[in-house]
């Protein structure tokens, strides 16, 4: 899972003022349209001409953005030396928001990315060695609950290795008096479907389908999974580099097996996240904030 991505304020602006520049000239490549998009979210959309699709998806993330960044700045919201111990993880309510709100705009600003990207190849009349994805966000959305992609043995298999690892795993989050264990399953339940259409969409949406189109299936496929093994952290239940490469390298061939459509790759990253957060959830439990409060 993917919590945030930065970049210097510096080569953003840069990358920012070369885009308009082209954007100006002329439409952009669907390439150009998706970097756009990644770095704010509807640039990519206004520069194709899409203005009522770029002000919805920058009004997402603007606003998820604010009120994640409004719950990060309250008193007691926990950092991260005070959240992450040896296998265990603490959140409170004030926590557990600021991380819905910041990977909802995180994740828009993943699929917006991959919209521009489509919507560009699908007008583009150059010839591509790569199917143009055609998936909508409600085809996406419904992804994780279709059975014509669970029922698939590159679905279900991976899925049943999930449960069967979770045996071994003692990773646990542990709530806040002002969380309730409910709160937790809905944040798991609700949050991933986003950081499934979000990552699945970038990482192999664009970058898996335009690296394979430029260097080939092998090259694309070893590139876009390294790119999204970099992307993690390991913190938390996070994967680490080499965790997520590994599955980015399933993610991308599963995508390249299936006509570059990321359907099932979105429902596979979705139930195998979720997995994981229940797992840990029920490896946790409660606990007590510590608060010391001195008579001076």
């Amino acid at each position: 899972m993917i919590y945030c991505v930065s970049m210097r304020p510096s080569t953003v602006v840069v990358c920012v003022l070369a885009l308009c520049w082209r954007g100006a000239l002329a439409e952009p490549s669907p390439t150009i349209a998706a970097a756009a998009s990644a770095i704010i979210p509807g640039l990519g959309q206004a520069a194709q001409g899409d203005y009522t699709t770029a002000a919805e998806h920058f009004s997402v993330f603007a606003l998820t953005l604010g009120a994640g960044l409004h719950y990060q700045n309250k008193s007691d919201f926990l950092l991260d030396e005070d959240r992450y111990q040896h296998e265990r993880e603490i959140v409170n309510q004030t926590t557990l928001r600021r991380d819905f709100f910041l990977r909802v705009a995180g994740d828009t600003a993943l699929y917006s990315s991959f919209a521009a990207y489509r919507d560009g190849r699908q007008r583009d009349p150059r010839a591509y060695r790569t199917p143009a994805p055609k998936e909508s966000l409600s085809d996406l959305a419904l992804a994780p609950f279709k059975w014509d992609f669970l029922s698939r043995p590159t679905t279900f298999i991976p899925l049943a290795l999930q449960l069967l690892a979770l045996r071994g795993d003692k990773y646990g989050v542990y709530r806040a008096p002002d969380v309730s264990q409910r709160d937790l399953y809905a944040y798991e339940f609700t949050a991933n479907e986003f950081t499934a259409v979000g990552e699945e969409g970038f990482f192999r949406g664009f970058l898996n389908n335009e690296l394979s189109d430029r260097w080939g299936n092998g090259w694309g496929l070893a590139g876009s999974s390294a790119i999204f093994g970099l992307a993690h952290t390991g913190q938390g239940q996070a994967a680490n580099a080499v965790q997520a490469g590994l599955a980015g390298a399933y993610l991308g061939w599963v995508h390249q097996r299936n006509s570059f459509q990321i359907g099932e790759g979105v429902a596979l990253h979705y139930w195998i996240n979720v997995i994981a957060g229940i797992g840990a959830i029920r490896h946790g439990g409660s606990a007590q904030l510590v608060s010391i409060s001195l008579p001076f």
